[in-house]
């Protein structure tokens, strides 16, 4: 369990480092267009930069919010242990902490929090990892040429602009 929890401390470090970044990435494509005026492909370049960033801190968010949840797993089991033993029996005093796993056997504990925990910690460890990977591996815009081809595609998607209209001579 310890280094379960050790691990999903890591974890929720990189996500909220990642989350961070990602948001930061958002709020500077948002900004930017803000001031794009009037030139269609300019602003789908920047919308589809905008919408990557939001992808990319929502996989971050989920890849925290999984470790947080791998961290208070074991207290939470201990918590709803005192309180199952409370209902059903008042007159017994609920478990000290740092005892709430006093009386279980290690199979029950393995059982009802180490592999819970440890398939959380990995669940958040594969989208960390595989939104990291997928970020530097794919590339995309690295190159001059990449950017090119990205600009393309967007300018496809836009309408021709029709020269203003010049009236009868």
């Amino acid at each position: 369990m310890q280094r379960a929890t050790a691990l999903a401390k890591w974890l929720l470090g990189l996500s909220g480092a990642g989350t961070v970044l990602a948001l930061t990435f958002y709020i500077q494509s948002y900004l930017s267009i803000l001031s794009i005026k009037n030139d269609c492909v300019a602003l789908r370049f920047v919308a589809d930069a905008n919408s990557g960033a939001a992808w990319y801190a929502r996989g971050f968010l989920i890849s925290g919010g999984l470790a947080l949840l791998a961290l208070v797993w074991p207290t939470w089991v201990g918590i709803r242990r005192n309180f199952l033993r409370w209902y059903k029996a008042s007159k017994l005093p609920p478990l000290q902490p740092g005892h709430e796993f006093d009386g279980w056997s290690d199979f029950q504990v393995t059982d009802r929090v180490t592999i819970p925990q440890c398939v959380m910690v990995f669940l958040s460890f594969l989208f960390f990892f595989g939104l990291t990977y997928f970020l530097v591996s794919s590339g995309i815009g690295m190159t001059p040429e990449g950017v090119l081809k990205e600009w393309h595609y967007f300018e496809l998607q836009c309408p021709a602009a029709k020269p203003p209209y010049q009236g009868a001579s």
